[in-house]
């Protein structure tokens, strides 16, 4: 569990929250698969060469890197550290 979720917190809700984290390992990990598989989805359509025929392809790229960027970070801090 990465320190940011209890991070600024009074302790007794610092320990509610890391119990609820553990109590919920089978929701995590399936919302880790649902997000994996976005990520991928995103991965797959923006390696097609037809991206490259739009004018604004730059663009399009940019807020590709930007949403897997955060599914990324979504993952990491569901899953166990």
């Amino acid at each position: 569990m990465k320190k940011s979720w209890c991070s600024g917190l009074e302790p007794e809700l610092a320990k509610e929250i890391r119990m609820a984290f553990k109590s919920s390992l089978i929701l995590r990990k399936r919302l880790a698969e649902l997000l994996r598989s976005k990520e991928e989805d995103n991965y797959r359509s923006n390696i097609s060469v037809s991206e490259y025929d739009n004018p604004n392809w730059a663009y399009k790229k940019a807020d590709s890197v930007g949403y897997a960027r955060a599914i990324r970070s979504i993952i990491e801090l569901i899953e166990e550290n």
